[in-house]
């Protein structure tokens, strides 16, 4: 009987998981006694809760979910496939906020469930104390942006920052980005279980690579990745899946992944989300912050697939 291996996504499935979802529909770990399960998020029980209480084996989370859970040392990162923060955050050109100290006394719309570290320190590197913006936890915070509710928002660059450019146009806003501040955080990393790494590496290793050529068949044939992505999401429209494709394809293929290869689960990752935490007010153990990265299963997957020169 093949194992079942569960991978709990960060959100609903699309474009954004193309790599885990053609993993999962092609069977690339069948022939080793593995098949993979995507699971669409779970809004009572989020991807590292998940895998801590064994609902799933692995999760597509980030390293700062796993220095921020309840127990940090029990969960490793495998592999980075993006390899840049994917969020953005913007703001109305009219409504007087030209740069990140502007927002102080205003209200942000932020996802619940503590996922707003990126922007605490941001806000924190440009000099605003803690409580000067009001942060407001919210499941979509399209609506409220365009309303006017808001500042500025929590969004990403493959599907909000859409919506919002094409309701108001891109010269109606200005976009803030971690990156240009020096606290781009990574959002989607595979996490995995140290306990199932010790007791079952073999199955990892299946994981990881059947994850690593079902990424390289996603950005080596962007048609086969929209399939897969119809398959599993066909209320989303091709043109969509398509286009958030392409710009996760850009926020992968870059990096890391250009100097070591794909899916590179760099530590430089866990050091500024560990220094994010220490900005913010909420330090980590460095020990703990060191032993994130387990880059055994990375190292050992196939050339072929963990390559650093794309077109």
């Amino acid at each position: 009987m093949p194992r079942t291996v569960r991978i709990r996504l960060l959100w609903h499935k699309q474009a954004q998981f193309a790599g885990y979802l053609l993993a999962e529909q092609l069977g690339l770990a069948r022939a080793r006694g593995v098949e993979i399960e995507c699971q669409g998020i779970d809004f009572s029980c989020g991807p590292i809760e998940a895998v801590l209480t064994g609902a799933a084996e692995m999760a597509v989370a980030s390293p700062s979910h796993i220095l921020e859970c309840r127990r940090p040392r029990d969960l490793s990162l495998v592999l980075a496939i993006q390899q840049q923060s994917p969020l953005v955050y913007p703001v109305r050109r009219d409504a007087g906020v030209a740069t990140l100290a502007d927002l102080a006394g205003r209200r942000v719309g932020v996802w619940p469930g503590g996922e707003d570290l990126e922007l605490r320190f941001m806000l924190a590197t440009a000099g605003l104390a803690r409580d000067a913006v009001t942060r407001l936890p919210m499941n979509d915070t399209v609506p409220a942006f365009l309303a006017g509710d808001i500042a500025s928002a929590q969004m990403t660059a493959y599907h909000e920052l859409h919506e919002v450019e094409a309701a108001l146009g891109k010269d109606a806003i200005t976009v803030f980005t971690a990156g240009a501040l020096g606290c781009s955080l990574l959002k989607d990393g595979l996490v995995v279980s140290r306990t199932l790494i010790g007791e079952d590496p073999a199955t990892v290793q299946a994981v990881v690579d059947a994850v690593l050529e079902g990424w390289t068949i996603a950005f080596d044939d962007p048609d086969r990745a929209v399939a897969a992505c119809l398959a599993a999401r066909p209320d989303i429209d091709e043109a969509h899946h398509r286009a958030q494709l392409a710009d996760i394809r850009a926020l992968s293929l870059t990096g890391a992944t250009r100097v070591r290869g794909l899916g590179y689960p760099d530590p430089e990752h866990v050091a500024r989300a560990a220094a994010a935490m220490a900005a913010v007010g909420e330090p980590v153990d460095a020990a703990v912050a060191a032993g994130v990265v387990d880059l055994r299963f990375w190292s050992a997957a196939p050339a072929k697939s963990r390559r650093s020169e794309w077109p």
